[in-house]
């Protein structure tokens, strides 16, 4: 079953479905209103899964506010940076050009389930980068 989600992942990868920032931002935007949707179901699973009552706080604040940030820096994240030139560069334009690299696979515990895998996964959509997870 892993071969399988890692396999899927990463062809959804090279198909480069995930590579234009609108893509992105869309995903984003998607996470967050799934979490402000949701939120209510969230807390009432945590707290009859394990007995928690804190997930508002604790957990679905810090992602939201990842993905806030998350959405608000993404053109500059994924912007060229500029290099200092040097002798063999000079005539040359010359930065880093941040490219999506593959595929991420993201553990999360079972005592923080949303904040140990959501977190992780806003980095993944802001990259670029395809994800699958698992939770201990």
């Amino acid at each position: 079953m892993e071969r399988q989600l890692f396999q899927r992942a990463k062809e959804a990868f090279l198909s480069g479905r995930a590579r234009p920032l609108e893509f992105r931002l869309q995903q984003l935007h998607a996470l967050q209103r799934m979490i402000t949707e949701k939120e209510t179901e969230i807390s009432t699973a945590l707290k009859q899964d394990i007995n928690r009552y804190d997930t508002p706080l604790l957990e679905l604040i810090g992602i939201e506010n990842e993905i806030k940030l998350a959405i608000e820096k993404l053109a500059q994240w994924a912007a060229p940076r500029p290099v200092e030139k040097n002798l063999l560069t000079i005539s040359d334009e010359v930065y880093i050009q941040p490219e999506p690299l593959g595929v991420v696979l993201i553990i999360g515990a079972w005592n923080y389930p949303w904040a140990l895998t959501l977190l992780p996964l806003v980095g993944a959509i802001a990259a670029g980068r395809r994800s699958f997870s698992f939770l201990c």
